[in-house]
Parts: C-alpha cells; sequence; structure tokens
C-alpha cells in the first residue's frame, strides 16, 4: 500500500485538497516545494491527460516515488472545444473574463 506519494505542484492547497479526497490521513502528501531541484517539466502534450501523464512520470523518476500530477485547459463548446490544453499560452488580451465568459455561456 502507498504510504507516500509526491503531488507535482508547488500548490500547497493542492495537496491538502487531495489528502482530503483519498480520506487517509496515513497517507503522505509531498508536493515539489520538498524538492528544489526537481525538474520544470514542459508540458507540451497534445491533451490535459498527456500533461498530466509526462508531469508524474518525471517526478516520479527524480523523487523516486509515486507521482500524480494535474493540467487544465478551458473549453469553450462555442469555439469548437478551444482553446483547450493550449489556454494558458493565449496572449492576455485574448483570455476570457468574467465577461466574456457570461456573453458566450449564459452564467
Amino acid at each position: 500500500m502507498i504510504r507516500e506519494l509526491v503531488l507535482a505542484t508547488r500548490n500547497r492547497h493542492k495537496a491538502a485538497e487531495l489528502l482530503m479526497l483519498l480520506g487517509d490521513p496515513r497517507i503522505i502528501i509531498r508536493t515539489l516545494d520538498e524538492f528544489p531541484g526537481a525538474p520544470d517539466v514542459v508540458e507540451d502534450g497534445d491533451t490535459c491527460e498527456a500533461n498530466a501523464v509526462k508531469k508524474a512520470r518525471a517526478i516520479a523518476e527524480y523523487t523516486g516515488l509515486p507521482a500524480v500530477a494535474d493540467d487544465t485547459g478551458l473549453e469553450v463548446d462555442a469555439l469548437g472545444g478551444r482553446p483547450g490544453v493550449y489556454a494558458a499560452g493565449m496572449p492576455a488580451n485574448m483570455r476570457p473574463t468574467k465577461t466574456t465568459a457570461e456573453s458566450c455561456c449564459g452564467s
């Protein structure tokens, strides 16, 4: 049974969320803050899943511990699912704002 794993992020809040989801206080969740030399993995996959798998594998190899990772993207039906995994690379002036999200998505 896994007693320790690395969450491939420097976001401590995500670690607390994962621990809460797992519901097992005996599991030690480590973040990249505990591995200062951990590589910055280039997220160049075509999907969020590909990026998360790539990052988890790289961090597991580096730390010698099981690792999990996530990646997010913004998929807008009215834009045919774009920008998707490429949302982070959008120029700031093209990123959706609350106003544009409300107008295109009815929120």
